[in-house]
């Protein structure tokens, strides 16, 4: 029964959450804590104006069912805490997509911002704070004038920064437009504010996209791309050249699959050629396999022999698909992690799941006419290709919208490229 549940819940239309408060225990001490609810994070707010649980989301515009099984980037403490004030009143405003939660003592105002599609987080008081950080993962500060990040420190800092895995996991960034005020000791960070000024607060995603997404990829030491990142930061950089041109990402990413697609044309080439040309020879393949089912030598010699004479090579498509999975799979990340903030057509946002799931409907459908084509009437090629669709299609519902659209426009430019390579191919001999 509950399967069933949780499949009908996952066929509902994936739409966005409206962003807002709601009253939850989240800690299960019995006092509900105020909590703001966003596509990427819930933040959970108690009276005192401290953030006592800092969740992010696993996938985008879901709801969190139970926050005691949500990843939490809370350590031992709350994760930002303003050090002594006591708030004696507090309001939560939604305003133009924005969160914003004040909390209003004796000292003056402290007001937290959170952003609609962003994982950061501006703190900000119209009286000197200081504002006390924990989390989870090894504690890095950036102090002014130092190159790399050291593991404690105080001073002038540009990032106060918690990292659980290097490259990986998530991580909470306090980080400001210019150096600020603090110190980094054990687990325990701080930074004092004066009056007006803030810093903004990441917590999310360890992930390079993620941080050029939210402006922290210029600071040193925080995540240094490999060869793959910077091929990925490429990537990004010629779909925000079309956005700045288009306006539109829809059409940013349809340029985007354009010159990937041209770029791999050569490779795919090869590859759907060796396909076609295998499948072809299958008639000639299954006469050989009878003729010599008892001889499994002549056999192979006579199949060997085959291809020979029609110029085949059995493992000509296994190289162009092992060069072009990583890139594919980068295309992936890249997309997935990207916060575009703008909908195509009857999508509302394109960095979360299509709602009516037209997009995977036309993925499963160019994948199904892709291996059709590939097929050549081989009859268990194609019900092998039917059986993956109808188990991948449960993964591709989860997918954010630019990805889908990503997938269908490539699969249609494959389709293309199949027809003619299928087209050149010369009948077998009778």
């Amino acid at each position: 029964m509950r399967r069933l549940i949780a499949l009908a819940l996952l066929l509902l239309p994936a739409l966005a959450l409206e962003a807002g408060f709601k009253d939850v225990d989240v800690n299960g001490d019995g006092v509900p804590e105020k909590v703001a609810v966003t596509n990427l994070v819930d933040l959970a707010f108690d009276q005192k104006g401290q953030v006592v649980g800092w969740y992010v989301k696993t996938y985008k515009g879901t709801a969190i069912g139970d926050y005691a099984k949500a990843p939490n980037l809370r350590a031992n403490g709350p994760v930002v805490s303003p050090a002594g004030f006591t708030p004696t009143k507090a309001e939560f405003l939604v305003e133009d997509g924005r969160l914003l939660a004040r909390f209003q003592g004796q000292e003056g105002t402290l007001t937290y911002e959170i952003a609609k599609g962003r994982y950061t987080v501006g703190v900000r008081a119209d009286f000197p704070l200081t504002l006390r950080l924990s989390a989870q993962g090894a504690p890095r500060v950036l102090l002014e004038g130092q190159g790399e990040p050291l593991p404690s420190g105080e001073g002038r800092f540009r990032y106060l920064a918690w990292q659980t895995r290097p490259k990986a996991g998530y991580a909470l960034v306090a980080f400001g437009e210019g150096p600020l005020e603090g110190k980094l000791v054990g687990k325990e960070g701080e930074v004092r504010l004066p009056p007006g000024q803030e810093v903004k607060v990441y917590g999310g995603q360890n992930e390079l996209v993620r941080f050029h997404v939210e402006g922290l990829l210029a600071l040193p030491g925080l995540f240094t791309p490999n060869l793959w990142g910077q091929l990925s930061l490429g990537l990004l950089w010629i779909m925000e050249i079309a956005f700045r041109y288009t306006g539109s990402w829809g059409l940013a990413i349809l340029f985007l699959t354009l010159v990937v697609r041209l770029l791999l044309w050569p490779l795919m080439h090869q590859q759907f050629k060796s396909m076609a040309e295998m499948q072809r020879l299958q008639p000639l393949i299954q006469k050989i396999n009878e003729k010599y089912k008892d001889d499994p030598n002549k056999r192979a010699e006579a199949t060997m022999k085959l291809y020979q004479e029609h110029k085949v090579n059995p493992a000509a498509g296994c190289l162009p698909l092992f060069i072009q999975m990583p890139i594919l799979f980068i295309l992936w990340k890249v997309i997935a992690n990207y916060e575009f903030g703008q909908g195509l057509l009857w999508i509302p946002d394109l960095a979360l799941p299509d709602p009516y799931y037209i997009l995977p409907v036309l993925y499963v459908a160019s994948t199904l006419l892709s291996t059709w084509l590939s097929a050549h009437g081989n009859k268990d090629v194609i019900r092998q290709g039917l059986f993956i669709n109808l188990i991948f299609v449960f993964l591709v519902l989860q997918f954010p919208a630019g990805v889908t659209l990503y997938w269908v426009l490539s699969n249609l430019i494959g389709l293309f490229q199949q027809w003619l390579i299928n087209k050149s191919l010369k009948p077998l001999a009778a």
